[in-house]
């Protein structure tokens, strides 16, 4: 209690705090750069949980004023052996029952109104406009998702120990408790008495969350979509007999998605918009502005509660990522109309107009490849604040150094008739910057090719369309991973970014070569791998800019005199790679193996 009071201290400001709660490196990093983007709103009013100390350290020794606090016993208690416990990673699921009972505290015994956020999102403006003006009388305001809400992003505001509000953040650790700790409990369940042990018991913030908004729309208490309809889902796929007969009984199963949460549903209230209030609702796309769905709170079984709303938030306020209104709505805000030529640097690099915003938040839990394609995402979005790299720094492969290597405009006029063509010379461009300590500028995809028109769709996104006006590019994504870094973990600068720093680097520190005048050292030569033609060594200046004059052999590709096939078998065997690795040692860089993934994931392209 002690150690909360002085967090709640140090980090809210006007009954506000903002509540994040990180985990292993990759979501070290991303939730950093979420506390920088909030600080470059002007918002410091975050508190950070972890479960570890170590996590508060790391954190601290990149920004040292961070409030951050670790609660290690909800990582050491001992949690019985139900399918749920065991089936899942044992530190998310202490992750997200900390969060919840943190927020209940912070709300309920600390009368905090509290921003509960997710690592994995994007911030493009300022929420707190829009959420203490046309949102201010909903106690809560959640990211909408099926069949209600989702828990991981959620507004709080005015709540009163007692009242309805309070009941669903109490309600939900209760579940969340009882389910954890004692899953034997689900047979009290009206429709679970058949479960034997080991049983699922559903602990799921999200799950039970959604429960508890149809058991207060309802005025009945109810787990069925939640809890008993996982329990025969995940029984079954233990082999449970009576759990399969369950699955295989539509009657059953229809009734415990939607037996309660089909009437719960027709007691939403619609919430229209209310144009006064346009002047706030700074979007690109002003027609995403319409009505919404709200919950009228109230406790099951309990009259005298005072009453709460909780509002299922549209998505101009909190969109899904990569499907939803996201994109049409970025769309719009690229849109030619908007004058680029007459707006600043930062407008055209956000494709901001008038820093209007496709949507003020975009959660990336729909991108199923981990921390660190959304990382990749973000820096292509130009919303990734670089300090955020500081954090773990030895989990990434980076030359740490401001020694650019760049492709010239001529470096991609031939020879790329497919996405895993640019992922060829992605792979060998990464790989040259790399032997020759540079930090590798990645050009854009060609603007006119069908291939590269596919790539941005969001099933495949491959690209991501940034920049308005002159510097308007698709720029590369790398092949992605739902858990490994693979090239998100390999360092690399857009050259749209690049764009925005070369003025102020002096014409004598640039050199141009043609890459072809580059080539792979004989193994009988002592030093560098990488030379030039006659042996010298390459130029040594803060910018090397590589151009395709010459050509270069390997299918026409400038820098197919670059070999990479020795890692389609993803292994450091072949008479190249065994040469790069001990190059790459010698250059001080570690976490090989991410390397080795990154060249393998793109030397094995079929994109």
């Amino acid at each position: 209690p002690d150690t909360l009071a002085r967090a709640v201290a140090a980090s809210a400001a006007d009954g506000e705090v903002m509540l994040l709660c990180v985990g292993g490196s990759g979501a070290m990093r991303t939730g950093l750069n979420l506390v920088l983007n909030f600080r470059a709103m002007g918002l410091y009013h975050m508190l950070v949980l972890a479960l570890e100390r170590d996590v508060c350290t790391s954190l601290w020794d990149a920004l040292p004023s961070l409030a951050c606090v670790w609660w290690p016993r909800r990582l050491e208690a001992p949690r019985p052996a139900s399918l749920y416990n065991t089936m899942f990673n044992k530190v998310a699921l202490a992750f997200f029952e900390a969060r919840k009972v943190l927020l209940e505290r912070l709300v309920v015994k600390h009368r905090l109104n509290v921003l509960h956020l997710d690592a994995d999102t994007i911030w493009f403006a300022n929420p707190y406009p829009v959420l203490k003006t046309v949102y201010r009388d909903h106690a809560i305001v959640v990211q909408a998702d099926n069949p209600f809400a989702n828990a991981g992003i959620l507004y709080v505001q005015n709540v009163a120990p007692g009242d309805s509000a309070a009941w669903v953040l109490e309600e939900l650790n209760r579940r969340i408790d009882r389910f954890t700790y004692r899953p034997e409990s689900v047979k009290e369940l009206p429709s679970s008495g058949w479960s034997t042990p080991p049983h699922f018991a559903n602990a799921d913030e999200q799950a039970n969350l959604n429960d508890i908004i149809a058991s207060s729309l309802n005025g009945a208490p109810t787990f069925a979509a939640g809890v008993e309809f996982y329990e025969a889902r995940f029984k079954k796929d233990k082999g449970s007999q009576e759990a399969a007969k369950r699955m295989q009984d539509g009657r059953w199963t229809r009734k415990q998605q939607q037996g309660d949460v089909a009437p719960a549903r027709q007691r939403l209230v619609s919430v229209k918009p209310d144009h006064s209030l346009d002047k706030v609702v700074h979007l690109c796309k002003m027609d995403s502005w319409g009505a919404v769905s709200a919950a009228p709170l109230r406790v099951p079984g309990n009259a005298s509660a005072p009453a709460a709303s909780l509002l299922l938030a549209p998505e101009w306020l909190f969109s899904h990522f990569p499907y939803g209104i996201f994109f049409p709505a970025y769309r719009v805000c690229h849109a030619a109309s908007w004058g680029w030529a007459s707006l600043s640097p930062l407008e055209q690099r956000l494709c901001m107009p008038g820093f209007r915003v496709p949507t003020v938040m975009v959660h990336m839990a729909g991108l199923r490849n981990g921390q660190w394609g959304r990382r990749g995402v973000m820096r292509a979005f130009g919303v990734w604040h670089e300090e955020a790299d500081k954090v773990a720094p030895e989990t990434w492969v980076s030359p740490r150094t401001k020694r650019l290597l760049v492709a010239g405009p001529d470096m991609l006029r031939a020879g790329l008739a497919s996405m895993s063509d640019f992922d060829a010379f992605a792979a060998r461009l990464l790989l040259l910057g790399l032997l020759l300590g540079r930090r590798v500028v990645m050009p854009p995809l060609p603007k006119d090719a069908r291939w590269a028109e596919r790539a941005i769709e969001p099933r495949h996104l491959r690209a991501i369309e940034v920049g308005c006006g002159p510097d308007k590019q698709r720029v590369w994504l790398p092949m992605p991973h739902f858990k490994e870094p693979w090239c998100s973990g390999v360092d690399f600068l857009y050259e749209i970014d690049y764009r925005a720093v070369a003025p102020s680097i002096p014409p004598s520190d640039v050199s141009h070569i043609a890459a072809a005048s580059l080539r792979v050292a004989p193994e009988s030569a002592a030093g560098a791998l990488i030379t030039m033609s006659d042996g010298a060594t390459p130029p040594a200046s803060r910018v090397l800019v590589l151009n395709a004059a010459g050509g270069g052999g390997g299918g026409g590709s400038p820098l197919g005199w670059l070999p990479i096939d020795d890692w389609k078998r993803n292994e450091w065997k072949g008479p190249f790679a065994r040469r790069v690795r001990p190059a790459l040692e010698a250059a001080g860089l570690e976490n090989l193996r991410i390397v080795r993934d990154c060249m393998h994931s793109l030397a094995t392209s079929r994109d």
